[in-house]
């Protein structure tokens, strides 16, 4: 009985330990290539952040593009403020739909 007990006791502490050995293996290391062919492109943000560059262009614009440019960008910034507002009435319908259901208004 004490035998049976014991490895009862063996088999339970054994079972409770965690086996490294089995576990699958982490992330492998990437393998680096002896040449890697990198090619260099103009992509979104090269094409976005030519700071200095745009704004050379931006003071040798013709009258005609410059007055089109600024239009424009006076467009944008309406809509994007039209977008504030509507996105701050949207909160508020939605903040008084929850305190009317009694519900806490969490903002997603």
């Amino acid at each position: 009985m004490r035998r049976i007990l014991s490895a009862s006791v063996a088999v339970l502490f054994l079972g409770l330990t965690p086996v490294t050995g089995f576990a699958a293996p982490g992330m492998q290391k990437p393998v680096a290539s002896g040449n890697p062919a990198i090619t260099q492109v103009d992509g979104w943000w090269e094409q976005e952040h030519h700071d200095q560059d745009a704004r050379q262009r931006y003071q040798k614009l013709p009258p005609k593009q410059y007055q089109r440019y600024n239009r424009l960008q006076a467009e944008q910034m309406k809509r994007d403020e039209q977008r504030r507002q509507i996105d701050a009435a949207n909160q508020r319908s939605l903040r008084e739909q929850h305190s009317i259901l009694g519900f806490e208004f969490t903002i997603r």
